[in-house]
């Protein structure tokens, strides 16, 4: 399935112009060129820094495999199982587009195009060379004769190479507390998935009752990573239908939200009932100086005697006051 999606520039003043391509990479209207990784089709956007994450060396994959291995073992839990668990809360079906951020080795990315029946695109970054090209080597073959585009990129998850609201869905398993800016990593996410599409993300957290335990103690120590919380507060004002659990023996946590581009919808006028009054805008920017609290309390107390409530009462002595 052929994607109509394309890479853009990530340079700021470039506004995600889109690329195109050139025997050795990609380039920009304003000449700024991203190669390809040597013998392959992978353009590489983000700066090659040595040893940018704990990933970022030969031999990566394996080391990770051994990890994942390690803590599967120890939880007495199925990693398939798990991934494919997380992959359906995407709600993906034939010929949907997909990003994932901090791919990997691409362990996820058999059990994705499985979930899309076979059809459709998925594109795979990782900011580490190395963890990435193994997952090409690894998966790329996989996915000939059958209607998937996958496509890979050495990039950086807090500045994406795509425009705005062009997947359908965007995933992310662990690597999360990793980033320099989980925040920006969140909203890139946000950035680049079309309103209502899904977004999940996970990573390593222990749960807010197991973290002051003695068990809890002893995994931090074990992994600092444990001691992450869930990053609720990074996900856009926008976001709907937002769902938080804790996975793996309550250590991995996952939160996946629909995209949005607007805010709850709430009236904020409706009148309270009551002694108060007001409404949730009166409440907000209709706060007005301190008075004598002797005075107030003969406000508070003429309102009920007339059976008003008070902000109705002070509304009517200040018009008065006013001419209005």
């Amino acid at each position: 399935m052929k994607s109509n999606i394309k890479y853009c520039c990530t340079e700021i003043e470039c506004n995600h112009a889109p690329l195109y391509r050139e025997n050795a990479g990609l380039r920009c209207p304003n000449g700024h060129f991203f190669p390809y990784v040597e013998n392959s089709i992978v353009p590489v956007f983000a700066c090659e820094i040595e040893n940018a994450n704990e990933y970022a060396f030969n031999d990566a994959a394996e080391i990770h495999d051994n990890a994942l291995r390690w803590v599967f073992n120890t939880f007495g839990s199925d990693e398939e199982s798990l991934r494919k668990s997380l992959i359906s809360r995407l709600h993906l079906s034939k010929g949907m587009s997909v990003l994932v951020t901090g791919a990997g080795a691409g362990n996820d990315l058999p059990h994705i195009a499985q979930s899309m029946g076979g059809a459709g695109c998925i594109y795979a970054q990782d900011i580490a060379k190395q963890m990435l090209m193994a997952g090409v080597e690894r998966h790329a073959s996989k996915f000939h004769g059958i209607d998937m585009e996958v496509s890979f990129s050495v990039s950086d998850a807090t500045n994406l190479p795509f425009d705005e609201n062009v997947f359908d869905a965007a995933y992310h398993f662990g690597g999360l507390n990793l980033f320099p800016d989980i925040g920006k990593g969140i909203s890139e996410m946000n950035r680049v998935v079309k309103p209502g599409g899904k977004i999940v993300i996970s990573d390593e957290g222990v749960s807010p009752w197991l973290k002051n335990t003695k068990l809890g103690k002893m995994l931090i120590k074990n992994n600092p990573l444990y001691m992450y919380d869930a990053p609720l507060s990074f996900l856009p004002e926008t976001a709907k239908s937002v769902n938080l659990s804790w996975e793996v023996g309550n250590c991995f946590y996952v939160i996946d939200f629909t995209v949005s581009e607007s805010l709850p919808e709430v009236n904020i006028d409706v009148p309270h009932l009551g002694v108060r009054g007001g409404s949730i805008r009166k409440r907000y920017f209709g706060q007005l100086e301190g008075i004598d609290p002797g005075l107030k309390d003969r406000i508070y107390a003429e309102a009920k005697k007339l059976g008003v409530s008070r902000v109705e009462y002070l509304e009517s002595v200040l018009r008065n006051a006013v001419g209005n």
